[in-house]
């Protein structure tokens, strides 16, 4: 029957097949020819035959056994087309048993229009006669290579294949290839994929019989000498599903072509054997290159053993295939594919890979150099790093760089490094939500610091070194707000700062004593005032301190003394001009300034801020709470998408509850100092023992801020994007995907528990106000 896509499939004919294929068959592969039985090559012929066009594909099927089919494919060759068709199978529930696959070159008949000689018409007695030009149809032969597949498959579950489906999904394909849009033909066989290696239940490997954990014995062997025109690649070991699909995407990456494959499948354990050549049609005999080859078979036969159990297989094969490409395209890659190999590196890359677009964008896409030294490190993904040990590696690091670049390249990659460690440590459930907030903030502190030493040190070269009027050296502090202040950092949060310096001076003074040698070295000094000093240090900050990725650690200075508007770096009497009872902060600053804590720089410098963000934050002044609510509305209206919901800031999302804290806070606080804390949940905690909030209330709120809390660190790692906290829509993927994050199935659960938590945080207000509030 004819099907859509110019693929086509019927049952086994006895169609006449020209001479002219046979003979390309015999002459180019003989020794295959002779393996077949004759229906087979009978097939072979016959969807040679067939194809009429580069962009047909041929498709057979002949029932076999029960749940068991011979499948035919004929389509114009490319590199990388084994894998189209051996990926659609996968998709289709389809495990290949046996397999032989050819390319052969074979000439087609294509239409050329040649016009005839005029003829005259019949002419009427009231017209005059007119010449018409006939078109006759002529053929030019051109030679076309072609890869001809021959499956054995069977069926993992009682439902019968959908051949049309794949026929048409397999006619698509075959025209991305021929017409160059490999790539995006790829991607759409690796999202078919993902859905049917997603087994539900509570074991993702259920239904792959011989799944064993733990590393897969594979033998890997290469031979130059049985043929004369290929090199022959041949693996021994467990079957493992998609591995057909992945190892030729593999090889496609490398630009090594497979002309013929034989695949065999006895129980549980396979024999792939590929000939194999160079994109040119010769034979590999490059000792580089066999090597190539081998380390990725060695890589993908382990990894596709482990797919299945990744929490999302298809999203997992597609960005190891882009980290494979990558890797290969290396002059070192041969070691870094073998350490891959370490016990337990391959079975959290499979995990990491199927749970986050986040750790992919962010980090392997851009800076894969910094995947390997954290992955090997196994020991490092099972405990965390003191704020001691961060500084003792950085500072080890620091002493080896000769000049500023340097030492800002080893600051930055240390921070690439340490952030992979610490969110991979919790993608992969060795540590819980309340432990990684503090691990990131502790870094976070560490390479804040160090950054603004290094800032100091380049502009003391320039400046000299900034001291008060009366010549002593001006103290500084860097101050931090938000999910930093609270020791609550997540995936994809920003670093909230505010600097502040002493007081007004400058970097020369008349009664100070000869400036030191800064500590990185010095160059000419250019004195200039204090606060211009500063001010340009923390320009230099925000160059120093790098994010690859919008939004993802980046450095956000909005909550300064007067703003954007304001000084980049304070003097601790403009801090008490801005903060005091008549000054210009303004209500939501109050809120805010709740999580202030001092994280580098000067401690009885950062003790004088907290004492006036004290006197600030926690006065007999009431809060305007209309003008909190006022805030609230304006953020749900204008940065949320119209008909969206935003885990953050729509009505009932994350921010209510934190404002509602931090207004008890400011409510309680000025009385009982115990309830000034930074960190959301311990100021909860805090609130119930002080009895200022009721036991029920205070777990409910609890209950929805760590789930709210998990939800917007599910977004970002599941969409790969910091900044977009919009809820997916139920029925799409990225929404299943999420509620697998969360560890919520059925998805609708997930839907159900999003609209309780987000109906009980807008409800806070209504039920309990916090004292002295107008």
């Amino acid at each position: 029957m004819n099907l859509p896509g110019n693929a086509h499939t019927r049952r086994t004919m006895t169609t006449p097949t020209s001479s002219e294929t046979r003979d390309a068959l015999q002459t180019q592969w003989p020794e295959a020819m002779s393996e077949l039985d004759s229906d087979d090559v009978d097939l072979v012929w016959r969807l040679l035959d067939a194809v009429k066009s580069t962009t047909d594909v041929e498709i057979e099927v002949r029932d076999i056994a029960e749940g068991e089919w011979q499948v035919g494919v004929c389509l114009a060759d490319r590199v990388g087309t084994l894998s189209l068709v051996s990926g659609l199978l996968t998709a289709h529930g389809l495990d290949i048993v046996h397999a032989d696959t050819f390319t052969v070159a074979h000439s087609i008949g294509v239409p050329t229009l040649a016009a005839s000689t005029p003829r005259r018409v019949r002419q009427r007695a009231d017209a005059r006669a007119l010449p018409r030009r006939r078109r006759r149809t002529s053929y030019r032969q051109t030679l076309v290579q072609w890869a001809v597949m021959l499956f054995n498959v069977q069926a993992r579950s009682k439902r019968p294949p959908d051949w049309e489906a794949f026929a048409s999904e397999s006619g698509k394909a075959g025209r991305q290839a021929a017409t160059g849009e490999f790539d995006a033909a790829r991607l759409e066989v690796i999202e078919r994929f993902s859905h049917t290696m997603q087994v539900p239940g509570p074991c993702p490997v259920q239904g792959y019989g011989g799944w064993v954990a733990g590393r897969l014995p594979v033998d890997i062997t290469t031979d130059c000498t049985t043929s004369a025109d290929h090199s022959l690649l041949e693996i021994k070991s467990v079957d493992t599903p998609g591995f057909l699909f992945a190892f030729s995407i593999a090889l496609s990456s490398v630009r090594v072509n497979v002309v013929r494959s034989r695949i065999r499948t006895d129980g549980d354990m396979a024999r792939d054997t590929f000939w194999l050549t160079e994109p040119s049609g010769e034979k590999i005999e490059s000792d580089r290159r066999l090597e190539q080859v081998r380390a990725a078979a060695a890589l993908i036969k382990q990894f596709t053993h482990l797919l299945p159990t990744a929490p999302d297989p298809g999203q997992a094969l597609r960005q190891f295939n882009l980290l494979t490409s990558q890797l290969l395209s290396r002059p070192d890659w041969t070691s870094e594919l073998e350490d891959l190999e370490s016990p337990g590196v391959l079975e959290i890359l499979a995990d990491m890979m199927g749970t986050s677009r986040f750790l992919w964008e962010e980090f392997l896409r851009v800076q894969h150099e910094n995947l390997f030294p954290v992955l090997l490190d196994i020991p490092g993904l099972y405990s965390s790093s003191s704020r001691t040990v961060l500084t003792d590696s950085i500072e080890s690091l620091m002493v080896e760089c000769s000049g500023h670049s340097e030492r800002v390249r080893a600051l930055n990659d240390f921070k690439d490094r340490q952030m992979f460690r610490i969110n991979l440590r919790y993608i992969t459930d060795r540590t819980d939500r309340r432990q990684f907030g503090a691990e990131l903030s502790t870094l976070a502190e560490v390479l804040v610091e160090k950054a603004f030493e290094l800032s100091m040190a380049s502009m003391r070269s320039q400046f000299g070194t900034p001291r008060l009027e009366d010549g002593t050296e001006c103290p500084w502090a860097v101050l931090a707000l938000g999910k930093f202040g609270g020791s609550d950092m997540g995936f994809g949060s920003d670093v909230e700062l505010i600097f502040v310096y002493e007081g007004e001076g400058s970097t020369k003074s008349a009664s100070a004593k000869a400036c030191p040698v800064p500590r990185y070295g010095a160059g000419g000094p250019q004195p200039t005032r204090t606060s211009t000093f500063f001010n340009e240090v923390v320009r230099e900050f925000l160059q120093v301190l790098e994010t690859r990725q919008q939004g993802v650690f980046e450095v956000d200075l909005r909550l300064r003394p007067y703003g954007s508007k304001g000084a980049m770096a304070s003097s601790l009497a403009a801090v008490e001009e801005y903060y005091r009872d008549v000054g210009d902060a303004r209500q939501f600053e109050r809120l805010a300034l709740v999580r202030m804590r001092p994280v580098a720089g000067d401690a009885d410098l950062g003790r004088q801020v907290m004492l006036v963000r004290d006197s600030f934050v926690y006065s007999s002044d009431p809060l305007d709470i209309d003008n909190i609510q006022h805030l609230r509305h304006r953020q749900a209206v204008e940065l949320v998408e119209r008909g969206g919901v935003n885990a953050k800031i729509s009505p009932g999302g994350m921010a209510d509850i934190e404002y509602y804290v931090q207004a008890w806070q400011i409510a309680c606080g000025g009385k009982d100092r115990s309830v000034r804390l930074t960190n959301t949940l311990s100021a909860l905690d805090a609130l119930q023992s002080g009895g200022y909030l009721d036991g029920d209330l205070a777990q409910r709120i609890g209950e929805s801020y760590r789930f709210l809390l998990g939800l917007v660190d599910a977004l970002r790692v599941v969409r790969g994007n910091a900044s977009d906290l919009n809820i997916p829509d139920p029925e799409t993927r990225d929404f299943h995907h999420l509620a697998h994050r969360l560890s919520i199935e059925p998805p609708s659960l997930l839907s159900r528990h999003i609209a309780e938590h987000m109906a009980s945080s807008r409800s806070l207000w209504d039920e309990l106000r916090p004292p002295g509030l107008v």
